[in-house]
């Protein structure tokens, strides 16, 4: 991911330093150095472009799955908790449901 970041970065940067040595104006420079990075990247670093969204996926998911296992964790600490706590309330006191109806 590293590559990816520095290569676009040069990509940006050399075309920015040479214009302005040429003496292009400063906000020219930007917008001109911005389109040649942005169309240069994608015809020559579609590869490390991939491996980048790959490793990010891979990582969404492992990420998913340790929330997916925490959730899971707390939701059965929760059902324990909430089974041991219903044979300790006494009948009218909150958090009591009543099973007849009127």
């Amino acid at each position: 991911m590293l590559t990816y970041t520095l290569l676009r970065f040069l990509l940006f940067v050399v075309p920015f330093l040479l214009l302005t040595a040429v003496g292009a104006d400063l906000l020219v420079a930007l917008v001109v150095a911005g389109f040649f990075s942005a169309i240069v990247s994608v015809f020559l670093l579609s590869r490390q472009r991939d491996a980048v969204s790959t490793a990010l996926i891979t990582r969404t998911e492992r990420a998913k799955a340790k929330a997916a296992e925490r959730a899971a964790a707390e939701d059965a600490w929760d059902d324990a908790q909430r089974a041991r706590t219903a044979g300790d309330t006494d009948p009218g006191q909150p958090g009591e449901q009543d099973t007849e109806s009127s």
